[in-house]
């Protein structure tokens, strides 16, 4: 059983074109837009951070370079080690003050406009070590065992980089004692031999301002700072709530590429991280921001943007009803009338109206109505003559019979006055024309098609007598090939009566059939006086009645190119006084097109 396909009503179309068409694009439109100006927000935002943690870092690098190169001179002058190691093994009070005296005026030389270094230790190769504390005044209480110094990991990476002064964070500050988080130490181990010193390691405590100035900036907003060394530990953090996850994240995106963003979640709520490594050190910035904070001015602009599509998407619906109202008229009364036309009556009492493509369709099925009875009236008058023309047809059929027995009595006569000449001219015009008449269909084989033309020759040389002759080169391949009946006679004929007229020497015929890949080539050569170009064509175009058949050269190649197409036909090439060569050009046909496949096939199994 054949399913009925549902078919929607128009209005049920229309409403949802205009969904997809114009409510839809709207909507898009809208989160679109909302998307790119919040992309191009965060590109604007993005570009701010960066630039201020470029600020940041420049300060930051500034103040590192101090640190590291005040440390650095410590540890490289000869007479701090010297007075260092003289303190050390003095074992006289006299001595031990004169020397302490000495080393801190040589360090307070160093640190006096350095208010950030809390303290400095001299720690010795065989136990005990120095304490110096800073110039300024400080709340941090900063003495360290020696021996619980020197089992840390800080004090150990200081060794294995000797010469090398490194910086550490709170991370790793585990022996200081205190809340402020803006504390950082530097250590470095002098490059000196035992014999010259005993100084194993040189370690500062350092109040870093720049790391304090760098908080407040931030107290008042909702972002925060996280500042890396080389090895991912954390040398700041002013997050109020520290949040692991997003240290986490943070410390490994930043070790992953030099400069960035990403978004993350904590606390329920997105985060957006931003992150820059200085230019002249492997230190890392990030900022911490909430995404929401970023976005708040885009939500604003995304009510507006989806309350005036809204506003815009409730006049549209008004003003569509309207507009659908105006079509489906017109259209269901359009239909009511083709109902009318269906049923048989071609009166139509159609109310035009509605837009102009409507309105034209009306008038386009009123005018084809009143065609329609114009066709009908035309139809049933070519049925008329049709009939009339079958009539004709079938009493035609009865000249060529009458014709062929006529002739049948003039070769009996002629046997009896036993005159040969005329006999054999009647035979061969009898054979001729009951090949014409009497067999079947429109296609002939290639070898009966010569012998008809052969029975022809005889008849124009009883005609013409012996001034001309006809050569055959033929290829035995192609000899059952099939072709239109009387395709070569009018060739030949035209040959013989025109190319051969006022000719005194002997005309002569060649033709040729053979196969060139899927094409059958016949070609009529003359050695008649051949003809000028505009005779040429005129042969081609002007459909003269000139043959025995009544088929004349033009009505040839109109068959062959009717029947196969363009790529066939007849070309013809001639000289004025030496010939005419006509080339047909047919497709290779091994079974007869007028009889089924079927059919066919049984003759060709037929025994012989």
């Amino acid at each position: 059983m054949r399913l009925i396909k549902k078919r929607w009503p128009i209005t049920s179309i229309l409403y949802v074109m205009f969904f997809f068409v114009v409510v839809m694009p709207i909507v898009l439109v809208a989160l679109l837009s909302l998307r790119a100006y919040t992309n191009i927000l965060l590109t604007n935002i993005t570009s701010r951070t960066m630039q201020t943690l470029e600020q940041v870092s420049y300060s930051i690098d500034q103040e590192k370079s101090r640190y590291i190169r005040t440390v650095a001179a410590i540890a490289s002058d000869n007479n701090v080690i010297s007075l260092a190691t003289s303190f050390h093994r003095s074992t006289e009070s006299k001595d031990l003050f004169n020397y302490s005296f000495q080393l801190e005026n040589q360090l307070k030389s160093y640190l006096h406009d350095m208010p950030d270094v809390v303290s400095a230790m001299f720690v010795y190769r065989d136990g005990g070590a120095y304490f110096f504390e800073g110039t300024h005044f400080h709340n941090i209480d900063t003495r360290i065992n020696e021996n619980y110094l020197k089992a840390t990991s800080l004090y150990r990476k200081t060794l294995q980089n000797q010469g090398r002064v490194q910086l550490f964070g709170s991370e790793e500050n585990v022996l200081i004692e205190s809340n402020d988080k803006y504390i950082l130490s530097a250590a470095i181990a002098p490059p000196y031999e035992r014999s010259f010193s005993d100084v194993e390691m040189i370690y500062f405590v350092i109040q870093a301002k720049m790391f304090e100035n760098l908080a407040e900036s931030t107290s008042n907003q909702n972002g925060s700072y996280i500042i890396l060394d080389g090895s991912g530990n954390i040398m700041l953090d002013t997050s109020k709530d520290k949040n692991q996850s997003i240290e986490k994240q943070a410390i490994e995106q930043a070790q992953n590429k030099k400069t960035g963003n990403f978004k993350t979640m904590a606390y329920g709520e997105q985060m957006f991280v931003t992150f820059l490594t200085m230019e002249r050190a492997d230190w890392k910035i990030i900022y911490i921001t909430p995404y929401d904070q970023m976005t708040s001015e885009v939500r604003q602009i995304y009510k507006f943007i989806m309350n005036v599509s809204a506003a815009g998407l409730v006049i549209f619906l008004i003003v569509s009803f309207f507009l659908v109202r105006s079509i489906v008229g017109p259209i269901k009364s359009l239909i009511y009338q083709m109902n009318r036309v269906k049923s048989g009556s071609f009166h139509v009492d159609l109310e035009l109206s509605g837009p102009l493509e409507i309105y034209s369709l009306g008038k386009t099925f009123q005018n084809m109505t009143v065609r329609i009875q114009e066709l009908i009236i035309e139809r049933q008058e070519q049925e008329r003559l049709k009939n009339r023309a079958e009539i004709d047809a079938l009493q035609s059929q009865i000249n060529p019979h009458f014709l062929v027995n006529t002739l049948n009595a003039i070769k009996i006569m002629a046997m009896l006055s036993k005159a040969t000449n005329l006999v054999e001219m009647t035979d061969s015009l009898i054979k001729l024309l009951s090949s014409t008449f009497h067999r079947g269909g429109s296609y002939i084989q290639l070898y009966d098609e010569l012998q008809s033309l052969e029975k022809y020759v005889h008849i124009m040389k009883v005609r013409y007598g012996d001034r001309f002759k006809v050569e055959y080169d033929l290829d035995e391949s192609v000899t059952d090939t099939y072709i239109l009946k009387l395709l070569l006679q009018p060739i030949l004929e035209n040959a013989i009566i025109h190319g051969f007229y006022g000719k005194e020497a002997m005309g002569i015929v060649k033709i040729s059939c053979k196969k060139q890949r899927d094409q059958l080539i016949i070609t009529i050569t003359d050695n008649g006086k051949g003809m000028k170009q505009p005779t040429m064509e005129a042969l081609l175009q002007t459909k003269k009645v000139e043959s025995l058949c009544g088929i004349g050269i033009a009505n040839v190649n109109d068959r062959i190119r009717l029947n196969y197409g363009e790529p066939y036909g007849l070309e013809i090439d001639s000289e004025l006084g030496v010939g005419t060569e006509v080339i047909v050009v047919l497709p290779l046909l091994p079974n007869n097109p007028d009889q089924p496949a079927t059919t066919r096939v049984l003759i060709d199994e037929k025994p012989v």
